[in-house]
């Protein structure tokens, strides 16, 4: 059964690599002017597969002049963003849980008001969020003269700030959905059969609802890697963060925006398939990535 997953999610990994591949294509025709021609795109589609075949050969440049090796640059700036994003998702899903876990132990009226405080949050676009924390951040440094976090940099590799900051908005939308599935799943009939037994919350939170959540919250994972995604691209720029997305901005050749997107792609793609096989695993219900 877990061969079945793999190779299905491995097929779908080369089908939204070549997706990638794509909508690079289509995004080389409007780089050097808008020259819209189906040839040209053909052309485009080749010329990216071909470069990404060899990949030791990809070359960047920021002069008409100068060219440069793609490797190492790339992978500084690569990883760099892998890093954060990674562990502002982890940060999030466990500041998500633990919300959820102490909002469930509260009694309804406050849970609902908590929701609803939450869910005004969570409804503040995010870039408005991350220029009050930016600011926020500087008032208080002039105020007080204490910097909370160091100083991010085009050439800085400041960890804590970006995590932080980046899983914030994550936080509450996960918050949000794992409160909601630990509703439906209270109100099931084996959660009244091990209440009527006398077990204390702690353990039937632990022992049988969280067991049967991963299964439902796989279907909104995906939205919440979309919606960091999105975060992400806005946040490096805000922030002034040498990372994968301004690596793109800075080298804008089709097979650059196409390889980079493509190695982004990948770890979320191993994270997806890794939550799937435990699922499938623990509940003996194969998950769809």
């Amino acid at each position: 059964m877990f061969v079945r997953t793999i190779s299905h999610n491995i097929i779908k990994f080369f089908f939204v690599s070549f997706g990638i591949i794509l909508l690079s294509a289509f995004i080389g025709l409007f780089l050097g002017g808008t020259h819209v021609s189906f040839k040209q795109y053909i052309s485009n589609v080749v010329n990216i597969i071909i470069s990404l075949a060899k990949p030791a050969e990809l070359t960047i440049s920021n002069l008409p002049d100068r060219t440069y090796p793609m490797f190492p640059a790339f992978w500084d700036a690569y990883f760099y963003s892998i890093i954060i994003f990674i562990s502002a998702l982890f940060v999030s899903v466990i500041m998500g849980l633990l919300f959820a876990y102490c909002t469930y132990l509260l009694p309804s009226k406050v849970s609902k008001i908590m929701m609803r405080c939450f869910s005004l949050i969570e409804s503040v676009p995010d870039l408005f969020v991350l220029i009050v924390i930016q600011y926020s951040l500087i008032a208080f440094y002039k105020r007080t003269g204490i910097m909370i976090f160091p100083v991010i940099g085009l050439n800085d590799h400041v960890y804590a700030a970006p995590i932080i900051v980046l899983s914030i908005l994550p936080s509450i939308l996960l918050f949000r959905i794992f409160f909601l599935l630990i509703q439906e799943e209270k109100d099931k009939m084996y959660v009244d059969l091990v209440r009527s037994k006398g077990l204390s919350k702690h353990y039937i939170f632990f022992i049988h609802i969280l067991r049967n959540v991963p299964f439902s919250l796989v279907n909104h994972f995906k939205s919440v890697i979309l919606f960091m995604l999105s975060s992400l691209i806005v946040f490096e720029r805000l922030f002034n963060i040498y990372g994968i997305t301004h690596f793109m901005l800075v080298f804008t050749d089709m097979y650059v925006i196409s390889f980079s997107l493509i190695m982004f792609y990948l770890p979320v793609f191993i994270l997806l398939t890794l939550f799937s096989l435990l699922t499938e695993r623990n509940t003996g219900e194969r998950v769809v990535v």
